[in-house]
């Protein structure tokens, strides 16, 4: 497994202007994968067994010019479609995105906030100060087993002082506007046509806008948008005799179609793993936020009931539903991301930042940062977002082992599962395998030319910070 994931690492090397840069990604990646811990940059020390020297140069790294976020992003989407099985709709791959709130309790780290927690979760609290993450998947793998693979991440509240630009109009940026712009650009990075899943919070005027705005040369829209519809909303009639667009006799609330069955048909699909018997109703409506025609699907699944907002009049409605039900599995994505890779244990800050008052109307105020504190400040912001893309990376080459060598994770995997849902291991399988194969006797691993260069810096004696041999009694 490690020299299959050799082979896709080393197609990142045109990414690092320097080739020690290069080396210590390889390092930090095999960190990612193998580590026992989530302790930060010093649990890649500790678990490749470094010398306690390469400590201050992997921070670095984190933090250098050698190579910029957006060149290995780049990069990464061209790998993953070239390597990955990726599903198609209408010759459309499909992304997911979706954001995640962080708890980060550091003082000086920049785009610290005081955030709501919209979670149901009786566990959470109703407010956190911390980061939030927009983050963008695709869609790979067969009907029988999905992932999401996480392609680009970015910091989406409390960088306005680095980041003022990307609005819409003359407006200032928002979580809606900055998680479009970061689809569209993941889909012109991958020179395809796309679709994307969202939730019902980007189900808003200023995400159709921005999307429907972008072209290819060929006049066709980059993206079109599936969502949910919010439980208020209304759209209109398009009649001819109207005295005006958006008369009130044309107004039309959603949820209202419900209440008429004999308009519904009925169809058993394939959805969240499961055969299930729904009942769909679609009607193309004007919507009054974007002036235009939306496929709006009302959907009845047992007793809940659900509407469905589309951008492309064109697709199917069963498709709209089967497009949306991938929605969830970015869900799974932040769960592995966070809980099994680690990839929001960081700790980067920096001292141009005054300590962040615990209080409601702390914020950032940029007239008082000199041009020094700024660029530092956005260095640390660059940080924090390399160490969560690599992370992303990180979890996506588990995903590629569990599609492309399942029959001998499975051989290799010694652990025990009480059931067995699919043919294809999860990503937590594979990572204890690969932990497995990795801290086996030297001897039984094959030899390549990223474990060389591991064993080459592995520390030699007990570090000098260890606590000294007790005397025997």
């Amino acid at each position: 497994m490690l020299n299959l994931l050799e082979k896709v690492l080393y197609q990142f090397r045109p990414c690092f202007c320097r080739q020690a840069a290069f080396f210590r990604f390889l390092i930090v990646m095999v960190g990612f994968l193998v580590r026992l811990d989530h302790q930060g940059v010093s649990s890649f020390v500790r678990w490749l067994f470094l010398d306690p020297a390469c400590y201050d140069p992997l921070l670095h790294f984190f933090r250098t010019s050698s190579w910029s976020i957006g060149g290995l992003v780049s990069r990464w989407v061209t790998i993953a479609l070239n390597h990955y099985p990726v599903i198609e709709f209408n010759d459309r791959i499909l992304l997911v995105g979706d954001g995640i709130k962080v708890c980060k309790e550091a003082r000086r780290m920049p785009a610290v906030k005081r955030l709501h927690q919209d979670s149901d979760n009786s566990g959470k609290g109703e407010y956190i100060y911390g980061h939030h993450f927009g983050y963008v998947g695709l869609l790979v793998g067969y009907l029988a087993k999905a992932f999401c693979l996480p392609l680009h991440g970015e910091l989406h509240e409390g960088v306005g002082v680095v980041r003022p630009a990307q609005g819409i109009g003359h407006k200032p940026p928002t979580i809606v506007t900055r998680m479009a712009h970061l689809v569209l650009q993941t889909a012109v990075q991958s020179g395809r046509l796309c679709y994307v899943a969202l939730d019902a919070y980007f189900a808003v005027g200023p995400t159709f806008l921005i999307f429907s705005a972008a072209v290819n040369e060929k006049r066709e829209q980059w993206v079109h948008v599936i969502t949910r519809a919010k439980d208020n909303y209304v759209a209109y009639l398009d009649r001819e005799f109207s005295p005006q667009k958006f008369h009130e006799d044309n107004k039309v609330k959603l949820t209202e179609y419900f209440g008429f069955p004999e308009f519904f048909e009925q169809v058993t699909l394939d959805l969240y793993g499961h055969a299930r018997t729904i009942e769909y109703f679609c009607i193309d409506l004007i919507w009054k936020p974007i002036n235009d025609y939306v496929r709006f699907v009302c959907v009845r699944d047992g007793e809940g009931t659900y509407v469905l907002m589309s951008s492309d009049i064109h697709l199917s409605p069963l498709e709209i539903i089967k497009i949306y039900s991938y929605r969830a599995k970015i869900e799974v994505m932040f769960l592995f991301l966070k809980h099994l890779i680690g990839g929001f244990c960081y700790r980067f800050w920096t001292k141009s930042l005054s300590k962040l008052k615990r209080k409601r109307e702390a914020q950032i105020d940029q007239s008082t940062l000199s041009n020094s504190a700024l660029a530092r400040m956005d260095t640390t912001v660059e940080a924090i977002e390399r160490f969560v893309n690599l992370a992303g990376i990180a979890l996506g080459l588990l995903q590629y082992l569990a599609l492309k060598q399942a029959s001998g994770i499975w051989a290799s995997y010694t652990g025990w599962l009480r059931t067995y849902s699919s043919q294809f291991p999860s990503e937590q399988v594979v990572q204890r395998a690969l932990q497995a194969e990795f801290f086996s006797p030297s001897e039984k691993v094959p030899i390549s030319a990223t474990l060389r260069l591991i064993r080459d810096r592995a520390r030699k004696s007990r570090p000098e910070s260890s606590p000294p041999a007790q005397p025997d009694p």
